[in-house]
């Protein structure tokens, strides 16, 4: 009887972590715990994926979903049905749930005051939720289009959304003004997922071509493919930290992961930038050792811009007060006057 007891608790604990993709949705990265975290909407749970590739579960079951899913500080939100539910990063514990009355939340994403903004698929509305307050309110209602992904875009404080649907444009809403609108027409059908690069770039995921398509951070140039063969790729997630971008293929149970391998070498032809102090705990200095800063845009480890600037006066330097960010890791793109490009990082004790 021991031994047979034994064997079930075996059984059980192999079980556990031998997990397999069912109806994988939506992906984030883990910064603080390296790891992503894939909902299923099929099994109903949170699976977590370490750097080994090893699945096993995080939160073992929603009532419905999970869809979306987002990161923010330590706790992870995900929309089932019509609430949105939270469970810290370090124990999978439950700590929010909050009913929306929604029909079908889908896209998820965060701004830096501590909201939530998730779309109704269903109900063409997009909500904002004050995470501390548990609050919810309708911000954008009667849409034209299916609204899906959502992402924040703090430079111009407004959410950036692509929607489903045949000629799917990608739209936003501004955060002042809950004004809707269109950022670019495309030919792409049913849109699904969007991200950002530490470039700036986004990425869509769309059902029509099965594709991964990459515009530049102003949706001037034309789009790029840079992901075929999917199979109705989802909600996508770009690791800036890695420059690894994970795409769940909610039509065939798997997750590709496409290695970008951006590598920061702080250099591009002869211009060489330096970040110093680095760590800093005030203040870093951006160094563009060839030519004044033009541009300079600062990313956090989630991939959402924080900080974007043309500074007035010609210099090769560019100061930022870092006393107020969180302690991690950013990178940064900086940009001459002569048009040379630059990238690095630098962390914040």
């Amino acid at each position: 009887m021991k031994f047979t007891s034994i064997l079930a608790l075996l059984f059980i604990a192999i079980s556990a972590n031998a997990q397999t993709y069912s109806g994988p949705e939506s992906v984030e990265f883990d910064v603080a715990n390296n790891r992503w975290l894939i909902s299923n909407t099929v099994s109903h749970r949170i699976l977590a994926r370490d750097s080994a590739g090893t699945l096993s579960i995080f939160v073992p079951g929603t009532s419905n979903g999970p869809y979306g899913i987002e990161i923010v500080g330590d706790t992870v939100f995900c929309c089932s049905g019509g609430s949105i539910k939270g469970y810290l990063l370090s124990t999978s514990q439950q700590v929010f749930n909050l009913n929306l009355g929604a029909t079908f939340l889908n896209g998820l994403t965060h701004d830096n005051s501590g909201n939530l903004y998730a779309t109704d698929y269903s109900a063409k509305t997009i909500h904002k939720v004050s995470i501390s307050a548990m609050t919810d309110s309708i911000i954008a209602s009667g849409l034209v289009k299916t609204p899906n992904g959502i992402i924040y875009d703090a430079a111009n404080n407004r959410c950036v959304y692509v929607t489903w649907g045949s000629n799917a444009p990608i739209n936003a809403i501004d955060l002042s003004t809950y004004t809707i609108s269109t950022i670019i027409s495309t030919t792409l059908s049913n849109c699904d997922g969007i991200a950002r690069d530490g470039q700036g770039r986004y990425y869509v995921s769309n059902w029509g071509n099965q594709t991964i398509v990459r515009y530049d951070s102003d949706f001037v140039a034309p789009p790029t493919i840079v992901g075929t063969g999917m199979s109705g790729p989802a909600d996508i997630f770009y690791d800036v930290t890695n420059d690894v971008l994970a795409v769940p293929n909610s039509g065939n149970n798997t997750v590709t992961f496409l290695d970008f391998n951006t590598v920061s070498v702080n250099e591009i032809s002869s211009g060489v930038s330096t970040a110093f102090p680095n760590p800093a705990t005030d203040r870093v200095t951006i160094n563009l050792m060839e030519g004044n800063v033009k541009e300079i845009m600062i990313f956090n480890s989630m991939g959402q811009l924080i900080l974007e600037n043309s500074p007035s006066e010609k210099s090769k330097y560019f100061t930022v007060d870092v006393s107020k960010m969180k302690s991690g890791k950013y990178f940064y793109n900086v940009k001459s006057e002569s048009g040379l490009k630059s990238s690095g990082s630098f962390i914040v004790d």
